[in-house]
């Protein structure tokens, strides 16, 4: 699904039309477009539809606020065509689902050749009442992009801007469900396919949970569980890839010579950027001198951000060694010199969500075990510890926490080089899942941006969604999805 990766997604343009009455019958959708209206797309075809369906924001009092949800609805080119459409689910938490209108739109995507496309922005995200946050989510400068991640003034600023126009607690996965059966039943779908990418997972194993009967099957990339606890283990996650790329790096003869010592290179860096911030004086693009310190979280974090893609993965080791080396160049170049606001993820539904359904269960005695000799150590869980000490702590379900148990067809897609969602925690999904098929492509990682080929992870998910999970998946494909070659030490 090339067109939906993390960078691509920032560069889609979409404009939403407001609710309307024009009647769309196509085909055999009856009446379901009805209070839908066309609206441009960049790429787009044709025949893409925009609306709004509304929703409590309490469902269990159904009283009091509403929300908007917006719907983008992209009928299948086959206009006789009665198989289920696919609804997709991004990850984040908090990144909006109809930033992959673009994708899906596109006039030769196969994905819309025989089923309606259906993309929700989920409730807190996209143009469903957003929850951004500005004190989070805008950093002034090129210094201030080193800070920590969640300070404790940012977040109480979120939180109390935030909670004027939404009630927190009702913004979790189990609200999301509810949501998007009733836009389903809105737009008079009888069953669905599910497509979600590593949140997105979560939120459809919830959805197969509350409402499997209407499920026609389910696609999972990058899943992640329903008690994954983030971000417990993502520093155990992240040093399994890190020793990984290290080993591949000795393995390539290119990377090794000119990396020889990356991960001695690598532990000295660490070792010195724990006592104290790296110092450096940094030429800004204008030719002035910036003096800039960058702490060995700062350094880490976006690190192990840059293992998501193997595009970026193959830049670690000389990213590593030039730093090693003072040249601070290379990785300063990975962020704006004048900062900026970014609202890709809605900051304050990730905190929404993680603040109810994963921090409060992690122990310490867990959270230590699990980052021993790690890079990243506690710092992920303690800052998010610490955010959620300043939010608030919505309900889950009792059985929330347990695996979704369920016989409906899954296709389950996981990359070797996963730091987040790895192919341990796809195995254990599909121990609970009697239908599901599990593909490991070796040289992805959370996502397959860069990977060759990247055509046949689609031909795979779509053959699974074509036949509903009833036939053999021909995944010979996936050798031929081979990473692009190590950056070589540039310098800069």
């Amino acid at each position: 699904m090339k067109k939906i990766t993390l960078s691509v997604l920032l560069m889609c343009l979409f404009s939403i039309a407001a609710f309307g009455q024009t009647n769309r019958n196509t085909g055999n959708s009856q009446s379901r477009y009805k209070n839908l209206q066309p609206c441009e797309i960049k790429g787009a075809a044709d025949s893409v539809l925009c609306g709004t369906h509304t929703v409590f924001e309490n469902h269990q009092t159904k009283q009091g606020r509403r929300i908007n949800l917006n719907v983008i609805v992209i009928p299948a080119l086959n206009k006789d065509s009665v198989k289920p459409p696919v609804f997709f689910f991004d990850g984040g938490p908090g990144i909006a689902a109809t930033n992959a209108a673009s994708f899906f739109a596109q006039k030769d995507n196969s994905y819309r050749q025989n089923h309606d496309v259906v993309l929700v922005d989920i409730r807190g995200t996209g143009g469903s009442n957003p929850l951004h946050c500005r004190s989070l989510q805008e950093k002034k400068d090129l210094q201030e992009q080193f800070a920590e991640m969640y300070p404790a003034k940012a977040v109480k600023d979120c939180y109390s801007e935030l909670s004027q126009k939404a009630d927190l607690l009702q913004y979790n996965t189990t609200n999301v469900v509810r949501d998007i059966e009733q836009v389903k039943q809105e737009l008079g779908y009888k069953k669905i396919h599910l497509f979600g990418l590593s949140y997105g997972t979560r939120v459809a194993q919830e959805y197969m949970r509350q409402f499997p009967a209407s499920v026609e099957s389910a696609v999972f990339h990058s899943p992640t569980s329903t008690n994954s606890k983030a971000p417990l283990f993502h520093a155990r996650f992240a040093q399994d890839t890190l020793d990984k790329l290290f080993d591949d790096c000795l393995n390539d003869s290119p990377c090794k010579t000119s990396f020889p010592l990356l991960k001695k290179e690598f532990n000295e860096l660490m070792q010195k950027g724990k006592k104290r911030p790296f110092n450096i004086v940094h030429t800004m693009s204008d030719g002035s001198k910036k003096n800039l310190f960058i702490s060995w979280n700062a350094f880490q974090t976006k690190i192990r951000s840059m293992m998501y893609q193997p595009r970026t993965l193959k830049k670690i080791p000389s990213i590593i060694h030039q730093a090693y080396q003072g040249n601070w160049k290379p990785f300063v170049s990975l962020y704006s010199e004048k900062g900026g606001y970014n609202d890709f993820l809605a900051q304050g539904f990730y905190l929404s969500v993680t603040c109810s359904e994963d921090v409060p269960f992690i122990t310490n005695r867990e959270a230590k075990r699990l980052t021993k000799n790690t890079f990243m150590g506690m710092y992920r869980i303690e800052q998010q510890q610490t955010a959620c000490a300043n939010w608030v702590r919505g309900n889950i379900p009792n059985d929330y926490l347990q695996p979704v148990r369920s016989d409906i067809p899954v296709l389950i897609l996981s990359g070797e080089y996963d730091p987040v969602t790895p192919v341990s925690m796809a195995k254990e999904i599909a121990g609970y899942l009697p239908n599901s098929q599990l593909v490991v492509i070796p040289q992805m990682s959370h996502i397959f941006d860069g990977l060759s080929n990247e055509d046949c992870f689609d031909r795979i998910a779509l053959d699974f969604i074509e036949y509903s999970g009833k036939s053999k998946l021909d995944t010979t494909c996936v050798k031929s999805m081979q990473p692009p070659p190590y950056e070589k030490e540039t310098k800069l």
